[in-house]
């Protein structure tokens, strides 16, 4: 059975992310997890948001890796990511943004260890978005996540066609696609052996003036625009959340929105979700 005690957690963490940190941090360490490799984002040293996350870092017993100062920018996102990865390239790695809570169909021990005696060097899965009642865009507080976002469909890849493939877990010397949308060359575990639920807490009150902020960044310079994909998704989602008076339309079946809790098994059209996802495969590109 792989060791659970080398494998670490990396996730990059955002001023503005600071209330789902105790709730991410919570997950992982349910899951037998301790390690945790966070690198944090700021404005700036002096700004009260990044003092805020430092706070909450030290409420929950973790202290980050490192932080970075500025304007943001997706091809950093991957720097940063690489040198977490890189400082033990053996050891396993559970890479995740924090609004990224995975959920597996064996214990990670067991999907490490087939990984290790089929010679593959990550593991990867799919988007899970949860979305509250009604589609309800809600504030995270210290409500578990799992009863006040209880319904869950493909709604990245829908409202905004944004690919929702994820490499969720992966060796340390695995080289990650941005936004760990897959990996440039390596073995994968065959999907039949083992595929994550990214359950993805992304759909929250703050996603408009979120979204509204990254594309002004972008699009006004302020931030460089590397990929402008990542505006288009924005822009997609905006109007389909202006289009549904700022809810996500939970009756569009394509979205295959349904009750969901936080088993493997949980959400009724869960193996068409991944189905669809992996039809997305075609536009990785390297």
């Amino acid at each position: 059975m792989a060791k659970t005690s080398l494998v670490h957690v990396v996730s990059l963490v955002g001023a503005r992310d600071a209330a789902l940190l105790p709730h991410f941090v919570e997950h992982y360490r349910n899951l037998g997890l301790e390690s945790f490799r966070l690198i944090c984002h700021g404005e700036s040293p002096s700004d009260d948001r990044y003092i805020h996350l430092r706070d909450v870092c030290r409420a929950v017993g973790v202290e980050p890796l490192h932080s970075h100062f500025g304007p943001w920018r997706d091809r950093l996102a991957q720097q940063l990511k690489v040198y977490a990865l890189s400082r033990s390239p053996n050891d396993w790695h559970v890479v995740a943004d924090v609004d990224e809570f995975h959920v597996y169909s064996h214990p990670i021990g067991e999907l490490l260890e087939k990984s290790e005696h089929m010679g593959a060097d990550h593991v990867n899965g799919c988007f899970l978005d949860r979305v509250g009642d009604g589609g309800k865009l809600l504030e995270v507080d210290e409500t578990s996540l799992w009863e006040r976002y209880p319904l869950a469909g493909a709604v990245s890849a829908g409202i905004s066609k944004a690919l929702p493939l994820k490499t969720g877990i992966a060796r340390g010397g695995v080289e990650l696609l941005m936004g760990h949308h897959g990996t440039v060359a390596g073995r994968g575990l065959p999907r039949a052996e083992g595929f994550i639920q990214v359950h993805h807490f992304k759909w929250t009150e703050s996603v408009v003036r979120r979204m509204r902020h990254r594309v002004a960044s972008l699009s006004g310079g302020r931030w460089p625009a590397e990929h402008y994909a990542v505006i288009r998704e924005a822009k997609a989602a905006l109007d389909h959340l202006e289009a549904h008076g700022d809810r996500i339309g939970v009756e569009d079946s394509s979205l295959r929105i349904a009750a969901c809790g936080r088993a493997y098994a949980d959400h009724p059209l869960w193996y068409e979700i991944a189905d669809e996802a992996e039809g997305w495969a075609w536009t990785l590109t390297y």
